[in-house]
């Protein structure tokens, strides 16, 4: 059977593994000290250094370019598997032809026959694996690559000194979903229980990752 590729992780992992990969965050409020003075409330003042958030999760589902590279290799893997199962349909025409044939000659026949089908199989499924695989691990390099550079962008023109990740609910469906409140009841890394939507840089981040797909698509 066609295991389950690293397709997931752009897809679910790479969504699914922000509600539970925290990065360290400062303790204090999420408001800055009475004294700072930044022209954006989303800048954090923390020991003198001004810092952003953005949720990763919503970045990660809201992308264009990632959405687009989800739908395409998911795309991809449907052909090839349409073609697996066209070699596997074939076996199991051969195994029930094997079981009625009575000839002792034609059944050994169709015995070599379906050990090379099943090698086929085996061949093609690895393959597919491979191919996914690879394609998959390019694509998550390269949304890496662009949310790093979008995240730095933003932290140059913002004055920020550090630009946080935070893992969170998208929907507010997803906001009661049980799972996701266990997640963030344990967290491996300190994370915030709550955060001032004012100190939110994902809606900035999406428009400037999603500007410049829509610049290059066309």
């Amino acid at each position: 059977m066609m295991q389950r590729s690293v397709l997931a992780a752009v897809a679910v992992a790479a969504v699914g593994a922000a509600f539970v990969t925290g990065a360290a965050l400062p303790t204090k409020a999420a408001k800055p000290p009475a004294d700072a003075k930044a022209d954006d409330p989303r800048q954090i003042v923390v020991g003198g250094q001004r810092t952003g958030y953005f949720n990763m999760a919503r970045v990660m589902r809201d992308y264009k370019k990632a959405k687009t590279a989800v739908v395409r290799l998911n795309a991809r893997k449907e052909r090839m598997a349409a073609n697996l199962m066209g070699v596997r349909n074939m076996y199991a025409s051969l195994q029930a032809v094997h079981t009625r044939e009575v000839d002792p000659r034609k059944k050994d026949a169709i015995a070599v026959e379906m050990v090379m089908l099943a090698r086929q199989v085996e061949d093609m499924d690895r393959d597919i694996n491979k191919i996914l695989n690879n394609r998959a691990s390019i694509i998550i390099v390269e949304l890496y690559d662009e949310i790093r550079a979008a995240v730095a962008s933003v932290a140059r023109d913002n004055n920020l000194t550090a630009v946080l990740a935070y893992p969170d609910a998208v929907t507010p469906e997803e906001a009661e979903n049980p799972l996701i409140k266990e997640m963030k009841l344990k967290p491996p890394a300190a994370q915030p229980f709550y955060l001032d939507p004012s100190v939110d840089f994902t809606g900035e981040i999406l428009r400037r990752l999603n500007d410049k797909f829509d610049d290059n698509d066309n």
